[in-house]
């Protein structure tokens, strides 16, 4: 089983200050109210490691997977039996730029994992944008 979400939003933020929101670990938690801080190890780049931490849980380690400068920047946490990914992507359109934060969990507990956690965190979504591209757009 899969679990995946996202949500899309265009906003008239310039591609460069959402990727700075995105990029920075200290804007983490003022862009997503479940997050209380989040550390890079080393550059927002594929291989590199960081750690975050969400209320009520404990800190988990993550990994870039994906980084792409201005288009998308994706990163992993790897769970007993599962894996969540979390997912960025900007698209420039004719209607303004577009702001997709998603979230996809695989492995044999998947299933597990997006009642325990991914449910909540697909609900999350839509507020986790506004936020990123408010803050992005007063940058």
């Amino acid at each position: 089983m899969t679990f995946q979400a996202s949500h899309t939003r265009l906003t008239t933020a310039s591609p460069e200050s959402v990727w700075t929101r995105w990029t920075t670990a200290a804007d983490w938690a003022p862009d997503d109210p479940g997050t209380e801080w989040a550390v890079f190890d080393g550059q927002v780049a594929a291989g590199e490691t960081g750690h975050v931490k969400s209320a009520g849980s404990p800190a988990q380690r993550f990994t870039f997977t994906r980084v792409e400068h201005h288009a998308a920047m994706d990163l992993a946490i790897a769970l007993p039996g599962g894996r969540l990914e979390i997912l960025h992507s900007l698209a420039e359109t004719p209607a303004g730029l577009s702001v997709t934060h998603g979230l996809l969990i695989t492995g044999p507990l998947s299933g597990l994992y997006a009642a325990v956690v991914g449910r909540a965190l697909a609900r999350e979504l839509p507020e986790v944008v506004r936020l990123v591209t408010l803050h992005a757009l007063r940058a």
